[in-house]
């Protein structure tokens, strides 16, 4: 299911805009017909609720040039780190009640955080790019599994994993494919990649994005013609697109 980026900037944008009204009540509160206790324990919710929208702000702002001039800046690194690694539950919420889909607002994530990778500025060698698969794109009948061994692969081509090392052979970028989070953590650790083309679906994709951020992660939905985590699939041309987007300067 697709996405625009404009509709989790949306949401982020209807976020604020709650939040803001929100604190404005607050503290208009803390001037009728509060006594001076009551009065002091509003004035802290009122400055711990500005503080938050102010994050919020900076963050939508970073967001905001970043997609505009493909140059992140520093100084708002960290409310960008906020808004990316906390606030999409909130949004997939607050969407929930607008009617949006869940996996559509993941999509619309996944998009936002692919357009804030500048590779111009990491300087990346094929060797920095590891491309991250889950196990279920290998056929599920198949009897040589690929986990712990690539070389198990006997490329019948009856699912993409013969793709996927085709490619890694062909831009000599490193390939790992795992059983579930905790391997693909595990991998990401040892491996120590600058850059990760993930293969998932949107729920999957989305939490890992936010867990290893700021680590530059392109995300491609996975294909699920059986459905969820059965002999799945992968457009090719995107893991190639991305991996050119990475190493376009190598």
């Amino acid at each position: 299911m697709g996405g625009s980026k404009k509709l989790f900037i949306g949401l982020l944008l209807l976020a604020l805009a709650i939040l803001i009204v929100f604190v404005a009540g607050v503290w208009y509160l803390n001037f009728f017909g509060f006594n001076i206790l009551t009065q002091g324990i509003l004035i802290i919710i009122s400055l711990i609720l500005s503080g938050a929208a102010l994050i919020l702000v900076l963050g939508i702002v970073g967001i905001h040039i970043t997609l505009k001039k493909g140059k992140p800046i520093k100084v708002l690194y960290l409310p960008t780190k906020v808004v990316i690694s906390y606030l999409l539950p909130i949004i997939i919420t607050l969407g929930g009640f607008l009617g949006f889909d869940k996996e559509q607002i993941q999509s619309s994530f996944i998009q936002v955080a692919n357009a804030l990778i500048d590779p111009d500025k990491m300087n990346l060698k094929a060797r920095d790019v590891l491309i991250l698969a889950p196990h279920c794109i290998q056929r599920s009948q198949c009897e040589y599994r690929v986990t712990s061994d690539l070389d198990n692969c006997k490329r019948c081509g009856l699912c993409q994993v013969q793709g996927l090392i085709e490619l890694k052979e062909k831009y000599g970028v490193h390939l790992a494919i795992a059983t579930g989070g905790t391997l693909a953590r595990k991998i990401i650790k040892e491996s120590r990649p600058k850059a990760i083309i993930a293969v998932a679906c949107e729920r999957d994709l989305s939490s890992g994005m936010q867990d290893i951020y700021p680590l530059p992660v392109v995300g491609v939905v996975n294909l699920r013609p059986n459905g969820p985590c059965f002999n799945t699939g992968v457009d090719l041309n995107k893991i190639e697109e991305a991996i050119v987007k990475l190493i376009s300067d190598d």
